[in-house]
């Protein structure tokens, strides 16, 4: 749930810009709270599919918190539809059904083909990223058990 809010939430999700820190801290942090119920540890594989899941978890609740995040910023969306419409009216090759299609996603209004889109490219990443998170803390909780032995 971590993943999500912090995926989501305008300002914060900032950080994703950095190699999408927050969703591998929400895979290393599925990963790490499946240790503490497993007390003799968990593999790699283990690891891998907690952090799916979270990806998975956390891209459905970035998506609903992004339909009061697009409320919110209807006014500035409005100015870059306008802008890509210019943009696309300038570009060669971009008409009918694909030029509409980038049309919709930049509308301020919510509709289903957004919200779905945004709903399955937040699953592909969050779900990779995530797994990549899990791997991680894996990793370091063996080295670091490996230290204290």
């Amino acid at each position: 749930m971590a993943l999500g809010l912090l995926s989501s939430i305008p300002i914060i999700s900032l950080g994703n810009c950095l190699c999408c820190m927050w969703v591998l801290g929400g895979g290393g942090l599925a990963s790490y709270l499946l240790m503490q119920q497993r007390p003799g540890g968990i593999t790699y594989g283990d690891g891998a599919f907690g952090g799916v899941l979270s990806g998975l978890f956390g891209s459905v609740i970035a998506t609903i918190m992004s339909i009061p995040v697009r409320f919110l910023a209807a006014r500035t969306l409005l100015s870059q539809k306008e802008v890509l419409e210019q943009a696309l009216r300038d570009a060669p090759g971009l008409e009918g059904p694909m030029r509409d299609f980038l049309l919709q996603l930049a509308s301020p209004e919510i509709s289903a083909v957004a919200l779905v889109a945004t709903f399955i490219s937040n699953v592909v990443i969050f779900s990779l990223f995530a797994m990549i998170g899990g791997i991680v803390m894996v990793a370091i909780m063996e080295k670091q058990k490996k230290q204290q032995l």
